[in-house]
């Protein structure tokens, strides 16, 4: 084997590492997306939370016995609840499961936790489906009860 044929061969095994992320990287890139909204969440920051959703027409929202469609419908739902800043619970989360569904898209369960300002907790469970995306991992689907 000579150098040249060895260089090469590491420039492709390198690249092929660096495009083909595994499971345990890919689960670490989620978390980190859903750390993010939690932190946009808990100042009031809309567009910082919604930055987790993927800006699509076809993706849904399932809450309180309804199914929200799209990227712009699910914004007007969480808008509201935005509108003073100061008065939004903390939100930390959790995943309880990561599960790959091929190289783009994953399965995700996990809990949430919210501090209220006056002190309480609510706690849930969620279920997202993430697709990565140009712009990395974005939900797709959102179940939250």
């Amino acid at each position: 084997m000579t150098l040249r044929s060895f260089a090469v061969g590491l420039a492709f095994s390198l690249m092929a590492t660096a495009a083909f992320a595994g499971p345990a990287e890919d689960q670490a890139a989620v978390a980190k997306v859903l750390g993010e909204a939690s932190a946009g969440w808990s100042r009031g920051d809309l567009d910082a939370f919604m930055a987790s959703y993927e800006q699509a027409p076809q993706i849904n929202y399932v809450s309180g016995g309804k199914v929200t469609q799209g990227y712009d419908a699910i914004r007007e739902i969480y808008a509201p609840r935005f509108a003073e800043p100061t008065k939004m619970p903390k939100l930390t989360t959790e995943i309880v499961d990561f599960d790959p569904l091929g190289a783009d898209y994953a399965a995700v369960v996990g809990r949430f936790h919210l501090t209220l300002p006056d002190g309480k907790d609510a706690t849930g469970l969620f279920s997202l489906v993430f697709h990565k995306t140009a712009q990395g991992w974005r939900i797709v689907s959102d179940h939250s009860s």
